[in-house]
């Protein structure tokens, strides 16, 4: 019983085999004539604006590094606030702080009176206590506090919508 258990086994193997073999012997099998995937590159702003494409909501915009993320908020500040002033590194203290605290990234003001504050966050800066303590003054003081996590894309639109929920 163990040789005829054996030859059934091959057998069976064989089938399996031959099932998976084309049936004309002068046909190609299918993953042979499936062309190659395109890899496309990434269009970038630039090379889209070259061929005369400009891009009203960006969604050419890459990684968000901390620059980046500070420059199209300012950008957006400037096009779609420009009655607000734009303070930049603006201390707790000036809103009546005392102790150590982390500086808002950015800071817009009606006149002289403080509307909103931005940090520009890392994956961790919202475990740190001083910038506890700062969001906790803001909180204090009536004045929204929003984050922008500066390893996720953040695109103009998305900061568009953001900053058009607090001004």
């Amino acid at each position: 019983m163990g040789i005829l258990d054996s030859l059934m086994k091959l057998a069976k193997e064989l089938q399996a085999f031959s099932d998976q073999l084309p049936k004309d012997p002068n046909a190609q099998t299918k993953k042979e004539t499936q062309p190659e995937p395109k890899k496309e590159e990434p269009v970038t702003a630039a090379a889209s604006q070259a061929d005369g494409f400009v891009d009203d909501d960006n969604i050419f915009e890459g990684e968000c590094d901390r620059p980046t993320c500070r420059a199209r908020i300012l950008a957006v500040l400037a096009s779609e606030f420009p009655s607000y002033t734009v303070k930049e590194d603006v201390s707790p203290h000036t809103i009546g702080g005392t102790g150590k605290f982390m500086n808002y990234s950015i800071a817009v003001y009606s006149g002289d009176e403080p509307k909103l504050f931005m940090m520009l966050i890392g994956k961790t800066t919202a475990s740190h206590r001083e910038y506890r303590w700062s969001k906790e003054e803001a909180a204090k003081k009536g004045i929204p506090m929003i984050n922008f996590i500066c390893h996720d894309p953040n695109k103009t639109v998305y900061i568009k919508q953001r900053l058009h929920k607090y001004l």
